[in-house]
């Protein structure tokens, strides 16, 4: 997650703490929202029009949720706009799931055996098996850039996925996972799309 501000490849970064003097209360005012919402195991979705501010806000519930024993993945979902193999974006989420988590890696037998498998089926499984049952604290699976969920070509995959995520939830197993979605489309648009699931979602505007 760190690295939105050290390696940006080109993307925003967050806006510099120095620079949030006229946002700092609307920014502080946001972040405990976001932060009670995931400690309470409410999914939600972070609309944010200002993308460094909106880094910035992402950046800083991050670190306050690591203080708070929380484990957290951070993943950004402008991949799914480039990336059009399902299989390889699975596998590198996979991959920076448990290198964020510092869980082991899959291995080359885990991966041989479901080399047939639906690749959301995958990562659901692995989620599912090798982190939740692993790990004391709450997870949280963190994704920005919603905005390709509009229009990337890996997009119907994604809400696949969250559909599996929230199903997951809903067992006693999945009790300690909560997902944030961010973006600076507005709920409205999205919810327009009848993949979105608004009723699952809390809205938090920044």
């Amino acid at each position: 997650m760190m690295r939105l501000q050290s390696e940006p490849n080109g993307r925003p970064q967050p806006i510099r703490r120095g620079a949030t003097g006229p946002f700092q209360e609307r920014l502080t005012d946001t972040k405990a929202r976001v932060v009670t919402a995931v400690l309470a195991n409410q999914s939600c979705y972070v609309q944010g029009e200002d993308a460094p501010l909106r880094y910035r806000l992402l950046t800083d519930t991050a670190l306050r949720l690591a203080e708070l024993n929380q484990l957290a993945g951070y993943f950004d979902l402008s991949d799914l706009a480039y990336q059009y193999d399902l299989t390889t974006w699975v596998q590198n989420t996979i991959r920076l799931l448990a290198i964020q988590l510092n869980l082991p890696l899959p291995t080359a037998v885990w991966w041989a055996t479901r080399a047939e498998n639906d690749p959301i089926a995958n990562l659901v499984q692995f989620i599912g098996e090798d982190v939740l049952p692993k790990v004391s604290q709450p997870v949280l699976l963190s994704f920005d850039e919603a905005d390709q969920l509009r229009q990337a070509p890996l997009a119907a995959d994604f809400w696949r996925l969250l559909d599996a995520l929230q199903a997951k939830q809903q067992q006693p197993t999945g009790e300690q996972l909560t997902i944030v979605l961010w973006g600076k489309v507005a709920w409205k648009a999205l919810a327009e799309d009848g993949r979105f699931p608004a009723d699952a979602l809390k809205q938090i505007i920044l």
